[in-house]
């Protein structure tokens, strides 16, 4: 899969997929708030996988250690707990 998602984001490039990343996030997130209203359906699947994909091509293209990211993931979930810990979880 790493070989795909490389040739295609060198095809195309960071320009080019950022701005499909921008698009495939805004499909993913119209498609959350009607499975939110409607219940899981097969399309939010291929929205996160399509977003996941991109996520995966700008990663590459910029070079963004994926340490950084989960290092970021990590603060964030803790913080998230702390919040919730403490009766500050604001929905």
């Amino acid at each position: 899969m790493n070989d795909k998602i490389q040739t295609i984001a060198d095809h195309y490039g960071i320009k080019e997929q950022m701005r499909q990343l921008a698009e495939e996030c805004s499909e993913l997130a119209v498609e959350a708030n009607h499975s939110a209203r409607k219940g899981t359906t097969v399309k939010i699947i291929e929205e996160i996988a399509d977003v996941l994909i991109m996520m995966e091509q700008v990663i590459y293209l910029a070079k963004i250690d994926k340490c950084d990211i989960e290092d970021c993931i990590n603060y964030k979930l803790e913080r998230q707990m702390k919040r919730i810990k403490e009766g500050n979880d604001e929905k």
